[in-house]
């Protein structure tokens, strides 16, 4: 006969650790809970099934919710691609700001130099100045163009889904109310 040897608390203890269907975890002991066997689990699997499609008998089948997946999915690709603009037109807003605050601080501190003896610097920072303000112009404006055109997007894909369709309405109306109405849900 071959035992395994038993662990040093145990045989300090005198017990023996259960092994099997008898060895359980120990929040299972703790709730004074028993391990359910497969047949069991599968009985009480089939019972709740039969008791929420009693419950519950407009169930949407796979298709539908497979389609609204992919909806929510959309959206949230078109409200991603959004952030990016705005983080775009916020990017081409500082670069705008740069120029003006440098022509700013020339202007100030203009007493202090003449133009004429300094064109030499004064010409390739204007230089710059111009094409930084082009450049912020271009971000700006791109992004405002991609902006509109994603807003055309997801009102296309909002008009696709009630439920989205009146949120938007309620959003319209009252921003406010929406906050409460999530909160309450």
């Amino acid at each position: 006969m071959n035992q395994t040897p038993k662990p040093e608390a145990d045989q300090r203890a005198g017990t023996e650790r259960p092994s099997g269907p008898e060895r359980h975890s120990g929040a299972e002991r703790r709730a004074g809970q028993e391990r359910r066997t497969g047949a069991e689990r599968r009985r009480i699997r089939r019972r709740e099934e039969s008791l929420l499609a009693r419950d519950v008998p407009n169930l949407p089948d796979k298709a539908a919710l497979r389609q609204e997946t992919m909806l929510i999915n959309e959206i949230s690709l078109v409200l991603a691609e959004k952030r990016t603009s705005l983080s775009v037109m916020r990017t081409g807003l500082a670069v705008l700001a740069l120029p003006l605050s440098v022509l700013s601080v020339l202007i100030v501190i203009s007493r202090y130099y003449d133009p004429g003896q300094v064109i030499y610097l004064l010409g390739p920072l204007l230089a710059l100045c111009a094409g930084l303000v082009i450049l912020g112009i271009y971000l700006i404006g791109s992004s405002v163009r991609r902006i509109r055109a994603l807003n055309r997007v997801s009102a296309v894909l909002k008009g696709q889904n009630d439920n989205l369709r009146e949120l938007s309405l309620v959003l319209k109306e009252d921003p406010g109310q929406v906050a409460v109405q999530i909160h309450d849900w």
